[in-house]
């Protein structure tokens, strides 16, 4: 029976792997051993039921299916010298698990740890997910649903010898593809891995150093990417090191270097490269702060980043490789001195003020300019109800333009009359941004508000908000808004939620990198989308479970291709549980459409069975 045909009809089995697991007591855990030094414990969650599917992309399917989710975990002569675990499955639904699978998914994960109780520590681990599910998109948005496989391996070592440095060496790889459901839209990933570190101290210095290489190679869907296959290519290097050490007047001195490499290659279904950005950054920073008096405190900072390019490729990625579409021309670099205080006027009223000089190149032009900034923090309640802080900024970019800016924080907590309420709103405008001739402003909010009502229910609701982007330049904003309300008893519970958001984004490895407010993006994705979903779940009786839940996420996507997309889901399932004997049952329809590659595809798929846990020993 094809394992693509368990689309989350599985999903309710998680459930019941949780409960069952927590059923046993450890003390009753049986263990084998072999020979005098060799420990194990090993059980597992066999389920069996009879299931059917159809949709548009598969063909009709029924009859009986066998999963099992296992466990086994052990260690020789003692768990400070060499302890495992490794847990297997096959057939079973992990949407609600850390694969995040949507299908009858099968798979193993597991860990040895070697030497822990010595100065010579490491461990080994092993992963292989095949039919599998996930996602492709933006984090916290409407995104695309994948099926695939993947595997990862990783190694770690250590030498923590008394008065000699540390050494920890790390080696980590990682494979996955994908299809987006509903097309032949394929995703595919492979990273690399490398790093060291090592930290000393001697003479009153805490010394540190490290070293990671890293590679990346990930294919685009076509939809995105404009081509039949694009590829990205990309390669990164960071080495650095860093001082600290104590000073007088309660003082701290540090001082870090650290030179950044990378370079990405796009790659188009003909083989030659459509796009190739490359950086190589040098970062300095050091900085000293002193407390003199209880009450006051004082810095002085120096920053100096010989490549802008590099710096802000950096900021937009999370795994070190160069983005795309960004330019703020060559030679650009930047230099920032810097010093501030900061006094405690009561236990809830403070004060700072802080200064900073920049010298910038970017854009084929220098600049050169100063921020002045004074902050007031009122940590007392006012009213019993408020707290809050704020901030005046005056700039001066050394082109003859002044701008005035503001910062402010405002924090709301009150009870009155059964009502528990909290909130807080920020507020800036004509802030500093990461060049000194660009000011970034942006606004954000939320709301709890948690109520007990009589017959034993409860209703919260939160609401939250955010705006952002370059003060008077159009098209560099993002915005998004979240609602979500629940009423709930002992035996039954009632969700609802609403989320959308609008943006510019760079396409990166995994999905796409948000850009908003960010100077020098020319070659960027417009998204936007919102999503809107329910759930209820009730508890008759003991042990009994009944739940249903609906979702659906809609959304653009504009760069070279316009896309249309829109994802539903309906879930139904019951469960009950007696000892170490379960009943399932459940009912689900997916349904993903991509309109840049073809019509929506559904699926519908159901299941009802039983699921027992067994120690083995």
């Amino acid at each position: 029976m094809k394992a693509a045909n368990r689309i989350i009809g599985l999903a309710i089995l998680m459930m019941a792997q949780l409960i069952c697991a927590q059923s046993v007591p450890q003390s009753q855990t049986p263990e084998l051993s072999i020979g005098e030094n060799t420990k194990l414990s090993a059980g597992g969650l066999f389920t069996f039921g009879y299931s059917g599917d159809y949709g548009d992309v598969i063909p009709s399917d029924h009859g009986l299916t066998f999963g099992v989710d296992g466990k086994l975990s052990g260690y020789y002569y003692n768990p400070n010298f060499i302890s495992f675990t490794a847990s297997p499955y096959y057939n079973q639904s992990r949407a609600d698990s850390s694969y995040q699978s949507l299908t009858g998914a099968s798979g193993v994960s597991a860990t040895a740890n070697l030497f822990s109780g010595s100065h010579f520590p490491g461990s080994v681990s092993y992963r292989y997910d095949r039919n599998s599910s996930g996602t492709f998109g933006l984090s916290g948005q409407p995104n695309f649903t994948t099926i695939g496989k993947g595997d990862g391996f990783a190694v770690n070592w250590s030498a923590l010898l008394p008065n000699l440095p540390t050494l920890s060496v790390g080696y980590s790889q990682g494979d996955g593809s994908g299809t987006i459901y509903g097309t032949s839209e394929e995703t595919t990933t492979s990273t690399r891995l490398f790093n060291v570190r090592s930290g000393y101290q001697i003479a009153g210095f805490r010394l540190n150093a490290f070293y990671d290489r890293n590679s990346l190679n990930s294919k685009f869907p076509e939809f995105l990417s404009g081509q039949s296959e694009s590829v990205q290519d990309s390669t990164g290097h960071d080495v650095g090191v860093g001082a600290q050490h104590a000073l007088p007047l309660h003082g701290q001195f540090y001082a870090n270097y650290n030179r950044s490499s990378a370079e990405s290659n796009y790659f188009s279904d003909t083989g030659q490269s459509s796009n190739v950005s490359n950086y190589t950054d040098d970062i300095v920073n050091t900085g000293a702060s002193f407390h003199p008096t209880q009450k006051l405190s004082l810095n002085v900072t120096e920053n100096y980043t010989s490549n802008l390019n590099g710096y802000l490729a950096q900021s937009l990625s999370s795994n070190g490789t160069a983005q795309p579409g960004i330019s703020l021309g060559t030679g650009a670099h930047s230099s920032t001195i810097g010093g501030g205080a900061t006094y405690q006027f009561t236990n809830f009223l403070s004060a700072s003020s802080q200064a900073t000089y920049y010298d910038q190149e970017y854009f084929g032009k220098s600049y050169t300019g100063t921020y002045l900034s004074g902050t007031v923090n009122y940590g007392k309640r006012l009213w019993d109800m408020f707290t809050f802080s704020g901030s005046v900024v005056d700039s001066s970019n050394g082109q003859g333009t002044n701008a005035l800016g503001f910062i402010g924080n405002v924090n709301f907590f009150h009870r009155f009359k059964g009502w528990q309420t909290s909130g807080v709103f920020s507020y800036a405008q004509n802030v500093q941004s990461l060049l000194v001739t660009y000011t970034s402003s942006y606004y954000s909010y939320s709301v709890n508000l948690h109520r007990r009502l009589p017959a034993g229910l409860t209703w919260t609701a939160a609401f939250n908000g955010t705006r952002s982007g370059l003060t008077n330049y159009q098209g560099t904003s993002s915005q998004g808004e979240g609602y979500s309300t629940s009423l709930s008893s002992r035996r039954f519970a009632v969700t609802g939620n609403y989320t959308q958001s609008t943006g510019i984004s760079l396409l990166g490895a995994g999905g796409f990198v948000p850009v908003s407010g960010t100077p020098g993006v020319t070659d960027f994705i417009t998204f936007g989308g919102s999503s809107y979903g329910g759930g209820i779940s009730a508890t008759p009786i003991r042990r009994l479970v009944i739940a249903g839940s609906f979702s659906r996420a809609i959304s653009n996507t504009i760069g070279e291709t316009i896309s249309h997309n829109n994802t539903e889901i309906y879930n139904a399932q019951l469960q009950y549980h007696l000892r170490r004997i379960g009943l399932q049952a459940g009912y689900t329809r997916f349904t993903q459409g991509i309109s840049a590659v073809g019509a929506p595809a559904n699926t519908t798929s159901y299941f009802v069975g039983i699921s027992r846990w067994f120690d083995f020993f």
